[in-house]
């Protein structure tokens, strides 16, 4: 078996032992394929961890990564930003008789994961003899440049510590570039040990002298406490400084902020119109939040022709979120016309990308030949797909076909397997089926005790179909079980179903 990188069994070592900073960098090492294989599920798994302890880039890191169709442990963080109800919208968008809707339009993504390399345009093979004499003479410039070329592994020796050292000869010396460049190396842990308070110190420099990338992640920094005490107010202030130098995630951030009232009053009205900045400038994020704020009418006059239109900017450039918005707009008309066959395309490109609410739509359409022609495989492939991404309605709908047998093999154990992880979500008529089966032993050991408390669920959800028959159910169980069975039966709710609220 090959030796793992040094660099990334240390970021493993310190990431097991509970360090957040470095389950954000092994996080990056996955996300971007640094020394090991590309895995977005592992990154994933690393993001997580670190946004748990509140570590903000990689809470954004993980949200883009969710948006991207990744499929992501669960973090429990503070109060997602205020929303307009899209309870109206999801009762239009219902994908099919039978389901609940859990698959809406996508809620607005959180401030992009800032990308602080400054190489990643370094393109040239440049004359390292003169370079690293003028370097050695004291020009900034040079060091700089030599610097990079140490980094990049251009015309010398892949190095990042000796590309530090000539940052830092640069950083000194008070050229900004250098600054901004150590800083970074600082940030990541690159070249040198991982120092939130040098990273800190050389951003704070180069910010100073007007470099707006430094002026971002020193605001990214200071929002989320690393290297100095957190305090969202300041961090405004230089996101706006950075906005002002033409930083387009500035921009995004400066939205994202407005819309969550973090650091700056709330007002959707400013955090469409810094959207609308970034949006125009080609910020895909940016593109995606403003259409959601122009579908709802927030902060700007609702306009559903204007939402499509930056919808579908921000799905050609890959956001798989915005792609599957994209394909609900398309198969409800909304801001263009009906074009079930363009939904159906919008929804395969977001689904392949592993968007699982996109898979579950598309197999819904597979099954009812909508956009597509009829294909009750593919339906059954899409579905099982979403259903493995913890989509409550693909497991409810795949618990349907093995419970019936189709297009898969009857299988009552799988279908109640499957009803249980969507019932456990609050689906309620996963949670009625499931309570039949288990007060009928269908599929699993007959228990009374747990078909109450599904049935429970289900009848408390106010499901028009399910209500009444739910309500019969329970009362045949309790004349069975007695009231001390009941109440035992009702202590089991929050081992059974821990997630379903009370």
């Amino acid at each position: 078996m090959a030796r793992e990188p040094e660099v990334v069994a240390a970021h493993r070592q310190a990431a097991e032992a509970g360090d957040a900073q470095a389950q954000f960098n092994l996080g990056e090492c996955y996300r971007l394929g640094a020394k090991v294989p590309r895995n977005l599920d592992e990154a994933a798994k690393w993001m997580a961890r670190a946004a748990a302890q509140g570590h903000s880039q990689a809470r954004r890191a993980l949200d883009q990564l969710v948006a991207q169709g990744v499929a992501a442990p669960r973090v429990e963080t503070a109060p997602a930003p205020r929303q307009q109800s899209l309870e109206d919208l999801l009762d239009t968008l219902k994908p099919a008789e039978g389901t609940e809707g859990d698959g809406g339009v996508d809620a607005p993504l959180t401030a992009p994961d800032p990308d602080p390399d400054p190489l990643c345009e370094f393109e040239t093979v440049v004359d390292v003899v003169s370079l690293r004499a003028a370097a050695d003479g004291g020009d900034t410039a040079a060091q700089v440049a030599l610097g990079n070329a140490c980094r990049m592994g251009m015309g010398v020796p892949e190095d990042a510590a000796q590309a530090a050292r000539w940052y830092a000869a640069a950083a000194k010396a008070g050229d900004p570039v250098g600054q901004y460049s150590l800083a970074v190396l600082y940030d990541l842990g690159v070249g040198v040990r991982q120092n939130d308070a040098e990273a800190l110190r050389w951003y704070l420099s180069a910010a100073q002298a007007g470099d707006a990338a430094a002026q971002f992640n020193l605001g990214n920094m200071i929002r989320s406490g690393r290297g100095c005490a957190a305090d969202p107010g300041v961090a405004a202030q230089w996101f706006r400084k950075a906005a002002a130098g033409g930083d387009v995630d500035a921009l995004f951030t400066l939205g994202a902020l407005h819309e969550a009232g973090e650091g700056v009053p709330q007002d959707d009205v400013r955090a469409a119109d810094y959207y609308r900045q970034a949006a125009e400038a080609g910020d895909a994020l940016a593109q995606f939040n403003l259409s959601n704020m122009l579908r709802e009418g927030r902060g700007t006059e609702a306009d559903p022709v204007e939402a499509a239109h930056f919808c579908q900017r921000a799905a050609e450039q890959g956001l798989a979120a915005a792609q599957f918005n994209l394909g609900l707009m398309c198969w409800a008309g909304m801001g263009l016309g009906k074009d079930v066959a363009a939904a159906a395309h919008w929804f395969r490109v977001a689904a392949q990308g592993g968007h699982a609410r996109a898979q579950h739509w598309l197999s819904v359409l597979y099954r009812l030949g909508e956009g597509v022609k009829q294909d009750t495989a593919s339906a059954v492939d899409w579905c099982r797909k979403a259903a493995a991404g913890n989509v409550a309605d693909a497991q409810y709908d795949l618990g349907q076909l093995y419970l019936a047998g189709d297009g898969v093999a009857r299988d009552a154990a799988e279908a109640a397997r499957l009803f249980r992880a969507a019932a456990r979500q609050g689906h309620a008529l996963a949670a009625y089926n499931l309570g039949v089966m288990c007060a009928t032993g269908q599929g699993l050991d007959r228990d009374e005790a747990e078909a109450y408390v599904w049935l429970t669920l289900a009848e408390a959800s106010g499901h028009g179909r399910i209500v009444e028959p739910a309500r019969r159910g329970l009362a045949r169980l309790a004349s069975r079980l007695g009231a001390d069975g009941v109440a035992a039966a009702l202590r089991r709710r929050a081992e059974l179903a821990p997630e379903v609220p009370a």
